[in-house]
Parts: structure tokens; C-alpha cells; sequence
């Protein structure tokens, strides 16, 4: 939670109803910045004042509907009617013949109903865990590696086979010759 969100300008003195008057501070001064700094980095002033202010785990939200229905109803429209007496809000002059359309007609209503009773859980889970990943990589890097070591055993089988033709072929070559050589001799 920012320090932005203390902004709040009363405090009502837990146990009482004495309400006191709070200045804001400015947020631009070097006080309030330092003393921002100073909160936040003091793990036991966060730990004290700020025990509720963890990562949300759930929200609700309030889909505001409007309706058109004459508000507020009869049992709410009496609750009213005593409400708006009890308060020193000026009457009009006919309000005990009249007081159902003054308070239909001059207070707004606001009625909070439960739209549904269906709640919606939504849980997130790993779709690989761990010991999945390691046999991943493992098995994707033994994959990539024996690649690698058939392509180059198959470069030396390729030279070997090279090698081994142009042997043969200079050692026929060569007793070409010498054949070639020891018939000229018998001849001669």
C-alpha cells in the first residue's frame, strides 16, 4: 500500500466519539518523502502498522445496478419517515398527511441486494511442476546432444570410409605399377 493512501482527514478516537481534525502532509516536501523512506525500509514499523496491508487473496466485486422501482419501499419509507423526524431538517408544513411523496420525491434510495448467492472460485496451479521441467531439459538436452555425437560419428565414419577408398585405390594403383614393372623386366 503507497503512503499516498493515508489521506484520510478525521480520526475517531477508538472508544470514544471525539473526532480529530488530521492536516495532510504534503507530499512533495523532503519531510514526508524521508519519513516514507523510513517507514517502508523499518521491517518493524511495516510489521506493526501494516500487518493487514499483504497482497490481496480475494476480491469482491459489486455490480451496480439501476432499477426503476418507486424507492424507497413501504417498510424502508416509514424507517425514513422516522429517520428524517428525528434529525433537524426542516419539515414542510404538510408533512403528516404528505410525508410518503416528500420522502419519495425528495430521498434518494439506495438498497443493496444480493444478485446471486453463486461464487465463483478461480485457483491457479502449475501446469508442469519441477521434477516435469528437470525431465524436460534433460530429455530435450540428451535429445540435442545425441544429435550432435551421431553427427559427428558419422563425420568419422564418413573420413574413415574416404581414407580407406583412397588406400586401396593408391595400393592398386602402386601394384598396377609393380606388375606393370616386373613385366617389363621379363621382357627385357
Amino acid at each position: 500500500m503507497s503512503s499516498l493512501q493515508w489521506s484520510a482527514r478525521f480520526i475517531v478516537l477508538p472508544g470514544t466519539d471525539t473526532i480529530i481534525e488530521a492536516q495532510l502532509c504534503d507530499p512533495t516536501s523532503t519531510c514526508y518523502l524521508n519519513a516514507t523512506i523510513r517507514f517502508s525500509n523499518t521491517p518493524s514499523a511495516w510489521n506493526e502498522f501494516c500487518s493487514n496491508c499483504t497482497q490481496e487473496c480475494s476480491t469482491v466485486n459489486f455490480i451496480i445496478t439501476p432499477s426503476s422501482a418507486s424507492a424507497p419501499s413501504s417498510p424502508y419509507a416509514i424507517m425514513t419517515k422516522s429517520f428524517v423526524e428525528s434529525t433537524s431538517v426542516p419539515l414542510p408544513t404538510d408533512w403528516a398527511t404528505n410525508w410518503l411523496s416528500e420522502v419519495q420525491n425528495n430521498y434518494v434510495s439506495l438498497e443493496v441486494a444480493c444478485e446471486s448467492i453463486q461464487i465463483s472460485n478461480y485457483t491457479q496451479q502449475a501446469s508442469i511442476t519441477a521434477v516435469d521441467l528437470i525431465a524436460s531439459v534433460g530429455g530435450n538436452t540428451g535429445l540435442w546432444i545425441g544429435m550432435s555425437f551421431l553427427s559427428v560419428v558419422e563425420i568419422i565414419e564418413m573420413l574413415y570410409l574416404l581414407a580407406r577408398y583412397e588406400y586401396y585405390a593408391i595400393k592398386r594403383v602402386i601394384q598396377n605399377n609393380i606388375r606393370i614393372g616386373q613385366q617389363i623386366d621379363i621382357m627385357n
